[in-house]
């Protein structure tokens, strides 16, 4: 599923060290819901949440299900409709992954969606965007339409979830049609545009095309 090249930025609220410095941070990653909705209601700004539902007032807002209840917590936050019959089937911890082992390893989901609805995903912090990324696959494979993304926290330069045209070009002038065909061998996309904006920079980081390879090939799992 390639990104719309209009797909608008990510809304955001808050840096991830202010998040992380909140307290009740890791209660509410480990499940604690009323920690969770405290930690929101820190982190949360009014404004943005009355931008977000004047823009898009019809979709609906899928959060990104699991033990960590602070995307549940912003979604209710935000006072839109919470569709809560998608959830998460399979997924390495992210935060024990480095980012090529993201590339490799996405997130699995299950679930119903209603087709021709709008949906606005929600998650917690996003870095590579590979969770969000996944779910949108899933949301579009099943006749839903994603319009936005909502984090509490963005890692520096990943609120354009999107890739940007100019770093797609460059990651083509760079590397050429070798790199499609490797993206497909890998499983982890078809095109350089159904990478996010921060694996699409990541990728650029390589000298070589067999760089690539081979540090993909450190951790295929078999």
């Amino acid at each position: 599923m390639e990104w719309e090249h209009n797909f608008p930025k990510g809304f955001g609220h808050t840096s991830i060290a202010f998040l992380k410095r909140c307290i009740g941070f890791e209660d509410a990653k480990n499940g604690d819901m009323d920690a969770a909705l405290f930690v929101v209601s820190r982190c949360v700004k009014r404004d943005r949440i009355c931008d977000l539902r004047r823009k898009y007032p019809d979709a609906i807002l899928i959060p990104v299900l699991g033990i960590n209840k602070l995307p549940l917590a912003l979604a209710m936050a935000i006072g839109l409709p919470i569709w809560t019959k998608v959830y998460m089937i399979h997924s390495i911890p992210r935060k024990l992954l480095c980012s090529i082992q993201r590339l490799l390893h996405k997130p699995m989901f299950a679930g119903q969606i209603l087709e021709n609805t709008e949906y606005i995903l929600v998650d917690d912090v996003i870095t590579t965007g590979g969770t969000i990324s996944a779910l949108r696959r899933f949301v579009m494979f099943h006749g839903g339409i994603v319009v936005a993304v909502v984090a509490l926290a963005y890692a520096i330069g990943s609120h354009a979830v999107a890739p940007l045209r100019r770093h797609i070009v460059r990651l083509m002038i760079k590397f050429g049609l070798g790199l499609l065909s490797l993206l497909r061998r890998l499983g982890i996309a078809v095109s350089a545009q159904g990478l996010t904006n921060s694996q699409v920079k990541y990728l650029l980081r390589f000298s070589s095309l067999g760089n690539i390879r081979k540090r993909a090939e450190q951790f295929i799992l078999t």
